[in-house]
C-alpha cells in the first residue's frame, strides 16, 4: 500500500513537472525567432573589378560584421565559378568577429563566372523545417547575371532552377532573401523576385561607395538593434545600458572623430580608454564602449542621418516589423511595447510618462511627426495595456520610406528605424492624342500581384476650379483589369482636374483606399460671349418738390361734441340736397314757359304773313 502511494506521488510529481515544463515552453515561445541567422553571399566574379575597383566590399563586410549582435549566427560565402566559405558559420562573438574582419581582407575579383545557384544551395544546406529560435536571412550581393558556362543554355537552365526549385524551398524554410544589385546589368528581375517573394529587401546601387549604407539598412532588418536617438551629435546613456556601439560615417579628408564623455573627458581612436574598442575603416568609425558613463555624450564629427548609437540594454523597445514592401493606400498597424529583462512593462506609472512619436522620410523629404498612443483608439486594441499602436501608410509617397519611432521617458530614450518600399498598385499612363485629334486618353493598369482585381473599384471625375464636378466613364480594356477613360478638352472651358480613386482589397487581405495623383486638364473650348450691356440714359432731373406740410393734429373731441358734429354735418347735407332740388324745379319751369312763349310768337308771325296782300 505504501509502495503504491509512493508510486502515485512520483507519478504526480512527474505530471506536475511536465506541466511546469510545458508552461515554461509556452511562456518562452514569444522569444523564439528573436535571434538572427544570417548567411552573407558575396560575388567575386571578374566583372567586380569594374564595378568595385577599390574592393569596397571589404570595409562594408567588416562594418556588417561589427554590427551583428553576439547572440546571432552568421557565415560568409564568396562565389564566382566556384563557391568558397570565407568565414565559417558560427555563433557571433568577439573571436568570430576578429576572424571575420581579418578574412574580409581577402575579398577580390578572380572569378570567371557567377554561380548564384550553387552558392544559395550551399549556404542554405543545413536549414530544415520552419524557423524556431532564429530568423533566417540570406544576403546576396552581385553585379551580374546567372552565368555558369559559356553555353548560354546551361546558364538559362540554372536561372530557371533558382526560380522553380530553390525559391519555393527558401519560402518553405521561412528565409528572407535580401538582394543587392551592384550594377545596371545585373539580373534585376531575378533579384527582385527572390526578395519580394520571400519578404526580403531589394536595392540597386550604382556605386560601391553606397554599399556600407545599404548593408546598414539590411542589418537593421536582420539584427533589429536597440538604439538611442542621436540629435545634434548628442545622445543620452541611461543606467540600464551596459554597452554602446557608435557608427559614425565620415569622409576621407575629415578630421579624426572625437568623443566627449558626460564628465567632459575627450578622446579619439589613438587615445581611447581601455573600455573602448575603436575600429577605423574606409568611410566610417565604429567604436564599442563597455560600461559607459551615464549622462549626455557628444561626438565631434560631421552630422550624418545614417550615424547610429546601438546599445545593449535590459530596457528594450519592441515593435512589430513592417514588411519590406507593401501597397500605397494600405494601412498597417505597428505595435510598440517596452520590456525589462525580457518581461513586458505594463505599470501605469511607467506608461504614463513615456512619450512616443514617429517620423518618416520618403521621396518628398521629411514628413510631420505623429504621436503614438495606448488609448484603445485608431486601431489600438486596449487602453493602458502597454501596447502603443501606430497606423502606417497614410500620407506617404510611393518609393523607399524610412520610419523612425522615438520614445522619450523620464530617464531614458530609445529609437528604432524601419525601411520599407511603398509600391504603387496602379500604373497610370497618359496616352498621346491621335493624329488630328486632341482627345486625352488615360489608362489605369492595376498590379495583379498587389491588388485583388475582383474587389477593385475605380472611379474618375472632372473637377473645375469652382468645384463643379462631372463624372467620367471608365471602360474596360482588352487586358484583364485594365480600364480606360477618355477626356475631350475641346468640350471644356477653363482649367479642370481629373480625379481618380481606387478602393478594394490587397492580395494580403488589407483594405485599399487610394487617391491617385490628380491630372490637370486645360479646357480648349471658347467661353460664350457675354450678353451686351444696354446703357440707360440718365433721367432729367425733376424739380425737387418741397415736402408737404405735416398734417395739423386734431385735438380729440368729447363724445357729445362728436355726436353734435355728426348731426350738423348730416343736417347740412340734407339742406344742401333740398336746395339743389328746388333750384332744379325752378329751372325746369322757367324753360317750359320760354318754350311756350316761343311757340306763340311763331303762330302770330304766321298769321301776319297770311293776311299780307
Amino acid at each position: 500500500m505504501v509502495h503504491r502511494k509512493s508510486v502515485q506521488n512520483s507519478l504526480l510529481r512527474l505530471f506536475v513537472g511536465i506541466l511546469l515544463i510545458a508552461s515554461f515552453s509556452v511562456q518562452a515561445a514569444p522569444e523564439e525567432g528573436d535571434k538572427a541567422d544570417a548567411r552573407i553571399l558575396i560575388d567575386i566574379s571578374g566583372s567586380m573589378k569594374k564595378n568595385d575597383p577599390q574592393n569596397l566590399r571589404r570595409p562594408a563586410l567588416r562594418m556588417l560584421v561589427g554590427l551583428l549582435p553576439e547572440d546571432a549566427r552568421a557565415g560568409v560565402w564568396t562565389f564566382g565559378q566556384y563557391v568558397n566559405m570565407l568565414i565559417p558559420l558560427g555563433e557571433v562573438d568577439a573571436a568570430w568577429k576578429r576572424k571575420a574582419r581579418s578574412e574580409a581582407g581577402k575579398i577580390s575579383s578572380p572569378g570567371q563566372f557567377t554561380n548564384i545557384e550553387d552558392v544559395i544551395k550551399r549556404a542554405s544546406a543545413d536549414w530544415e523545417g520552419p524557423p524556431t529560435h532564429f530568423q533566417r536571412h540570406l544576403m546576396l550581393l552581385t553585379d551580374g547575371m546567372v552565368d555558369i558556362s559559356k553555353n548560354s543554355t546551361k546558364s538559362a537552365a540554372s536561372r530557371q532552377r533558382i526560380l522553380e526549385q530553390l525559391l519555393p524551398k527558401l519560402k518553405s524554410l521561412g528565409v528572407q532573401v535580401h538582394t543587392i544589385a551592384l550594377s545596371e546589368r545585373a539580373d534585376h528581375e531575378l533579384m527582385q523576385t527572390l526578395s519580394r517573394e520571400t519578404g526580403g529587401w531589394y536595392e540597386q546601387v550604382n556605386s560601391a561607395d553606397q554599399l556600407q549604407r545599404v548593408f546598414l539598412r539590411i542589418f537593421e532588418k536582420v539584427g533589429r538593434p536597440d538604439t538611442v536617438p542621436l540629435k545634434d551629435n548628442k545622445f543620452l546613456v541611461d543606467s540600464s545600458i551596459q554597452e554602446v556601439t557608435l557608427l559614425v560615417f565620415r569622409k576621407e579628408d575629415a578630421q579624426p572623430t572625437q568623443v566627449i564623455t558626460p564628465s567632459g573627458k575627450q578622446f579619439e581612436a589613438k587615445s581611447a580608454p581601455k573600455n573602448v574598442s575603436w575600429h577605423r575603416d574606409i568611410g566610417y568609425d565604429m567604436l564599442t564602449i563597455t560600461h559607459p558613463e551615464t549622462g549626455e555624450w557628444r561626438i565631434q564629427a560631421a552630422m550624418d542621418p545614417d550615424n547610429r548609437v546601438i546599445v545593449v540594454t535590459d530596457l528594450k523597445m519592441r515593435s512589430t516589423q513592417l514588411p519590406s514592401r507593401f501597397v500605397l493606400g494600405e494601412m498597417l498597424p505597428v505595435t510598440v511595447s517596452f520590456t525589462n529583462q525580457g518581461k513586458q512593462i505594463t505599470r501605469k506609472d511607467f506608461l504614463d510618462v513615456v512619450n512616443l512619436k514617429s517620423g518618416h522620410t520618403d521621396s518628398n523629404g521629411p514628413g510631420e511627426e505623429q504621436p503614438i498612443f495606448d488609448d484603445g483608439q485608431n486601431g489600438d486594441k486596449a487602453a493602458g495595456d502597454g501596447n502603443f499602436t501606430l497606423q502606417v501608410g497614410q500620407d506617404l509617397a510611393p518609393g523607399k520610406v524610412e520610419l523612425v519611432i522615438l520614445a522619450q521617458g523620464k530617464t531614458f530614450q530609445r529609437e528604432q528605424h524601419q525601411t520599407f518600399e511603398l509600391a504603387d498598385p496602379i500604373l497610370m499612363k497618359i496616352e498621346g492624342s491621335d493624329a488630328g485629334s486632341d482627345v486625352l486618353r488615360v489608362r489605369l493598369e492595376p498590379d495583379s500581384e498587389l491588388v485583388d482585381l475582383d474587389t477593385l473599384e475605380l472611379k474618375a471625375s472632372l473637377v473645375s476650379q469652382t468645384g463643379e464636378e462631372q463624372p467620367v466613364m471608365l471602360l474596360p480594356a482588352t487586358e484583364t483589369g485594365v480600364q480606360e477613360a477618355t477626356v475631350n478638352p475641346q468640350e471644356l472651358v477653363g482649367d479642370w482636374t481629373l480625379s481618380l480613386t481606387a478602393r478594394g482589397k490587397t492580395r494580403s487581405g488589407s483594405d485599399l483606399d487610394l487617391t491617385l495623383d490628380p491630372l490637370p486638364v486645360q479646357g480648349k473650348a471658347v467661353p460664350p460671349a457675354p450678353e451686351p450691356v444696354v446703357e440707360k440714359k440718365p433721367k432729367a432731373e425733376e424739380p425737387v418738390m418741397a415736402p408737404p406740410p405735416p398734417p395739423v393734429p386734431h385735438e380729440p373731441m368729447a363724445e357729445e361734441d362728436n355726436f353734435k358734429f355728426q348731426v350738423a354735418i348730416f343736417g347740412g347735407v340734407n339742406i344742401l340736397l333740398i336746395i339743389l332740388v328746388v333750384v332744379a324745379i325752378l329751372i325746369m319751369r322757367r324753360r317750359k314757359k320760354a318754350s311756350e312763349f316761343q311757340l306763340v310768337e311763331e303762330d302770330d308771325q304766321a298769321v301776319e304773313e297770311a293776311s299780307a296782300p
